[in-house]
């Protein structure tokens, strides 16, 4: 039975990869015992180490203390046993790979290991899993999409099911915002939720004028963070347009939409790095180069987190 204190809940988080050992960290930061379940024991350990190191920047830009190290990693305990990772838990976070037949099986599993009213969330990023997913009680069933680093990242976005309760939406905003995350609830699971769909469509836009040769991705880049970078950290997209004049965009939407690029299929300069292997930081190279991916991320999270703490100051 799930407990009823909200501090108290025990949260497993079932996949080791990139996105659940964030999620472990962050949950294990905030207090809660946290089960890390992953198939293999070696990307396990391998997840622990870099939960590890993750702490240990946090420690170097004075976020934690050393003490919050050992207490954070006293949270987290791994397991290759899935039943003993979600047998007590209160909340299961399924962070496996975005495949539905992957889901579909450890989601089965976990319906069999778990009490009626174990809240069951998946951190998937992009796919509709009320279209596939069968699990005893689908009133307990919704989505948490974290974004990476998710011990970092202050949004999480909750997209609920056609039978996703009032109380599995209110729960899960109160365990997310009881550990200092801000959330985002869409009413519908649609392709790509909030964030993904403006993210791909500023995306599909940037690389139409890079793919025509009109501007380099480099200044693309730099006229994007000189000006939605201080702007979008304080007001989003409705919030500026008041600012702006509504009929200057109105103007604006009557004008341009003809223009704009409104291709359905993956832009080529995008299909063009991926075939030659060029996968971003993961491969050294990207649209940009990066001769040492570790200290990539360490600067990208350092300077993330050093964002945070600006906006916050603006914004209290």
């Amino acid at each position: 039975m799930r407990k009823t204190a909200i501090k108290d809940f025990e949260i497993a988080v079932l996949g080791a990869g990139t996105m659940g050992l964030c999620v472990a960290q962050f949950f294990a930061m905030n207090g809660h015992e946290v089960n890390l379940y992953n198939r293999t024991y070696a990307n396990l350990d391998k997840a622990l180490v870099q939960i590890r190191n993750n702490l240990q920047t946090l420690v170097s830009i004075n976020q934690i203390t050393k003490e919050e190290i050992r207490s954070t990693m006293a949270h987290i305990h791994g397991t290759g046993d899935l039943k003993e990772a979600v047998e007590h838990a209160d909340f299961v976070i399924e962070n496996v790979a975005e495949k539905e037949e992957v889901k579909k099986k450890i989601f089965a599993q976990i319906d069999q290991f778990c009490g009626e009213d174990v809240i069951f969330s998946s951190d998937t990023s992009t796919m509709n899993i009320y279209d596939f997913l069968e699990v005893s009680h689908p009133e307990r069933l919704i989505i948490t999409h974290f974004f990476n680093p998710a011990y970092v990242m202050p949004l999480v976005e909750i997209v609920r099911g056609p039978e996703t309760s009032d109380e599995t939406v209110a729960v899960t905003k109160e365990l997310l915002e009881s550990c200092g995350k801000k959330t985002a609830v869409l009413n519908k699971a649609v392709p790509g939720f909030i964030l993904n769909r403006i993210t791909l469509a500023v995306f599909r836009e940037a690389a139409y004028i890079a793919g025509n040769g009109w501007a380099t991705p480099e200044d693309i880049d730099k006229a994007i963070v000189s000006t939605f970078g201080p702007r979008y950290t304080f007001e989003g997209p409705f919030g500026l347009s008041d600012f702006a004049g509504l009929d200057i965009y109105e103007r604006l939407a009557t004008l341009l939409p003809p223009v704009l690029c409104s291709d359905t299929t993956c832009p080529s300069i995008l299909t063009e790095k991926t075939k030659n292997g060029l996968l971003g930081v993961k491969s050294g190279e990207g649209f940009y180069k990066y001769s040492d991916v570790a200290n990539a991320h360490r600067d990208r999270d350092t300077k993330i987190m050093k964002m945070i703490q600006a906006i916050d100051a603006v914004n209290n």
